[in-house]
């Protein structure tokens, strides 16, 4: 029963709360660019025969630039931490993005109500283009 109610009420609520943060409150560092737009999105996958969802696509659409996209995220109400698997799903996601909003690998966004695992955390560390997003840092900004 918990996780039909993280899911269902306070999933979609972290997802408008984590497009509303990386809209108004992140840093351009953290999104990668200027963010415009954050939306919701669905990305086909011929790999997988289905469309994927993707809770932020954050996308730099300043005046002469064209819209880009800058980064993409997963936001995640759950009990337990996300794990690794959660960046290698992003990842595969990101390979998906039309090629034509793409200039630099878009930055990627995990936001969890549960924390991170310890193999995400040092993953993220390493990699450099990863965020990970707590409810601290969602009400501190940054």
């Amino acid at each position: 029963m918990r996780d039909a109610v993280a899911s269902l009420i306070y999933g979609p609520h972290l997802e408008d709360l984590a497009r509303t943060w990386c809209m108004y409150h992140a840093a351009e560092t953290t999104v990668g660019g200027v963010a415009t737009k954050v939306r919701p999105a669905v990305l086909a996958c011929r790999e997988h025969r289905q469309g994927h969802q993707l809770d932020l696509v954050v996308t730099d659409g300043r005046p002469r630039s064209g819209e880009r996209v800058v980064a993409i995220g997963e936001a995640k109400a759950q009990q337990r931490a996300l794990a690794i698997d959660e960046l290698k799903r992003l990842g595969h996601l990101r390979s998906l993005l039309p090629a034509g909003h793409v200039t630099v690998p878009p930055r990627l966004i995990l936001v969890s109500t549960s924390g991170f695992a310890r193999d995400l955390h040092t993953e993220a560390r390493r990699r450099g283009e990863v965020e990970l997003v707590d409810f601290e840092r969602l009400y501190a900004g940054d």
